[in-house]
């Protein structure tokens, strides 16, 4: 298969799965909870109007939509206009960098929310103590093993790679940035676990869930990070890099994919937020 081709297929799936599938999947989330959760049941879920929480919702979903014009632009640029294909795959990381866009104004209006829940409910009890403080009460062992071994790997890798003295090779240079990444997604792990309790009415489960989640979303990402890093310099090696657009595309599919995990709702007990709420599990 011709290699622009496959871009081509390759870019339009990461602009229908971070553009419009995971959007979707997001709202349908959100939507689920204003339907059955609603303010008159379950006040301390809505610090603010729900309107205004319904018209954050629909800013998000436009957001999308027009990146998803955008991204069909992108692809009919490549099209019509002759490229080398050299920077195939820095066009590509910026654009999905664009995708990621939405998905901070939701994280933003979430520390929002909370700020406003915390202010509301000031004298609502905290639960911080009450959370175990090792990591492997949220994770196993065996994935801590997992995560460990394949940075070992990789180090392994750089190594090896590095006795043939490529010009272009950054060295033990890929191992400092990995151990940066490993280091900022400890500090993330470190807050979630012992940082301030961002929400003042979820229970005590509930919230170890969602640390556990996080830490499983992380360590993933971690070890996709990895496999990507020795992969890239896979193709460089072998002389493969017109092949690096795809693969940057791929991860960024995976990436989304991880990124995907969230507790169900059927999980989360809501009782929390009604005014007389029900004791916590």
């Amino acid at each position: 298969m011709n290699i622009d081709l496959l871009l081509y297929i390759v870019l339009f799936s990461q602009i229908m799965f971070l553009s419009y599938y995971y959007p979707r999947r997001m709202l349908m989330r959100i939507y689920t909870i204003f339907k059955n959760y609603p303010p008159s049941e379950f006040p301390k879920l809505y610090p603010e109007s729900i309107d205004k929480y319904k018209n954050s919702a629909k800013r998000y979903q436009v957001m999308n939509h027009l990146i998803m014009v955008l991204g069909f632009g992108l692809i009919v640029w490549f099209y019509i206009t002759p490229r080398t294909g050299g920077w195939d795959q820095v066009i590509i990381f910026w654009y999905f960098m664009i995708q990621f866009l939405p998905n901070i104004g939701i994280e933003l209006w979430s520390m929002k929310y909370h700020k406003a829940m915390r202010l509301l409910n000031q004298g609502a009890q905290k639960e911080a103590v009450l959370i175990p403080r090792r990591l492997n009460d949220f994770v196993s062992k065996e994935f801590l093993g997992t995560v460990f071994v394949i940075y070992v790997i990789f180090v392994g890798f750089i190594a090896y790679v590095d006795q043939f003295d490529y010009p272009w090779f950054g060295g033990y240079l890929n191992v400092l940035i990995i151990s940066g990444v490993y280091l900022f997604f400890g500090s993330i792990i470190y807050r979630a676990m012992y940082g301030k309790v961002k929400n003042p009415h979820q229970s005590y489960e509930d919230r170890k869930i969602d640390i556990q989640t996080l830490i499983r979303q992380l360590f993933s990402i971690a070890i996709a990070v990895t496999f990507y890093a020795m992969l890239q310099i896979s193709l460089k090696a072998f002389g493969l890099e017109a092949f690096k657009a795809i693969t940057i595309s791929i991860y960024f599919h995976v990436i989304g994919f991880l990124s995907m995990q969230w507790p169900r709702l059927d999980f989360i007990n809501f009782d929390v937020y009604k005014d007389k709420p029900a004791l916590t599990k």
